[in-house]
C-alpha cells in the first residue's frame, strides 16, 4: 500500500528518525523492541519512505504509536492495520491520551528559537510573546493577521518565521524574500497581510532556508503553525487570543 495513500497530507516529511521510549512504561521487554525495530524498517520500506519522529508502545495492548507527519497514528507490530486519526480515550479518568500525547510531542523550549530569523510585530507593551509559522500567500495565515487586529487584543510580540509552502504557492519564496528585504519587516508584513500591498521587489541574504530547516526539526507541517510562550503549538488562533488575554489580566 502506498504511504500516500494512507496519509492525505499536504507535505512530504524527511528528517532524522528518533525513537523515544519515554511514555506510559520506562522499560520495554525485549519483544517490544523488536517490534520497534521492524515497525521502523516498515516504515522506511513504504513508498515514499515515512519517517517517523516517534514509535512507542501505546497504551493498548499490541499496538504502537507512531509520531508522523504531525500526526499520530497506532498500528501493528506488522503495520498491516493502521488507525488514522483516531483518538484514545483512557474510559476510567476519561482523558484524551492522544491529544495528551500530541501535546507532549509537539511542544518546544521557547527561549531556544532563533529569534533572529523572525519578523518581530510588537503590540503595545509587547509582553506576551508568541512565534508563528507562516506563508504570506496562505489564506488562513492572513485570517490569523487580520482575526488579531479586529479582537483589539495588545501588549503582545509576535515573531513571524517566514515559511513559503512552495509547493502550494509558487510565489511565496519570493514575496517572503521581499517582505524580509524591505526596511521595515514589520510594517512590510503587516502591509502586505492586512492591507494586501504588496512588497517592492528585493533580494538580499535571508532565513528562509534555516525556517525550513526548524520547521521540519521541530514539526511544522503547515501554516499558520502557531507556538504560544509556554512552547505548546497550536493551530487554533483562538487559543492564542485566549493566552494573549489571559496573560494581559494576570498583570
Amino acid at each position: 500500500m502506498s504511504s500516500d495513500k494512507i496519509f492525505n497530507l499536504k507535505l512530504p516529511f524527511s528528517g532524522l528518525f528518533i525513537l523515544l521510549l519515554a511514555g506510559a512504561n520506562s522499560l520495554v521487554h525485549a519483544g517490544a523492541i523488536e517490534d520497534l525495530a521492524a515497525i521502523k524498517s516498515k516504515l522506511e520500506s513504504e513508498t515514499p519512505p515515512i519517517k517517523a519522529k516517534s514509535i512507542k508502545p501505546s497504551p493498548i495492548a499490541g499496538m504502537y504509536e507512531v509520531f508522523t507527519q504531525g500526526n499520530l497514528i497506532y498500528t501493528d507490530k506488522n503495520f498491516s492495520h493502521v488507525i488514522v486519526n483516531g483518538t484514545v480515550i483512557e474510559t476510567a479518568s476519561k482523558r484524551n491520551l492522544t491529544e495528551e500525547s500530541l501535546k507532549q510531542l509537539t511542544t518546544i523550549k521557547f527561549n531556544e528559537l532563533p529569534l533572529q530569523n523572525a519578523i518581530e510585530v510588537k503590540k503595545g507593551s509587547g509582553a506576551y510573546k508568541f512565534a508563528v509559522f507562516s506563508d504570506p500567500d496562505c489564506p488562513f495565515c492572513k485570517t490569523l493577521e487580520t482575526g488579531l487586529a479586529k479582537t483589539g487584543v495588545t501588549d503582545y510580540t509576535a515573531y513571524i518565521f517566514l515559511y513559503p509552502l512552495k509547493d502550494l504557492h509558487p510565489d511565496a519564496a519570493s514575496k517572503s524574500e521581499s517582505i524580509w528585504c524591505s526596511k521595515d519587516k514589520a510594517e512590510a508584513w503587516n502591509n502586505f497581510m492586512v492591507k494586501n500591498v504588496a512588497p517592492e521587489k528585493a533580494v538580499c541574504d535571508n532565513p528562509l532556508s534555516a525556517n525550513e530547516a526548524l520547521a521540519e526539526k521541530i514539526g511544522v507541517f503547515g501554516t499558520p503553525t502557531i507556538y504560544l510562550n509556554n512552547g505548546q503549538q497550536t493551530q487554533i488562533p483562538q487559543e492564542l487570543v485566549e493566552a494573549i488575554i489571559a496573560s494581559n489580566k494576570a498583570k
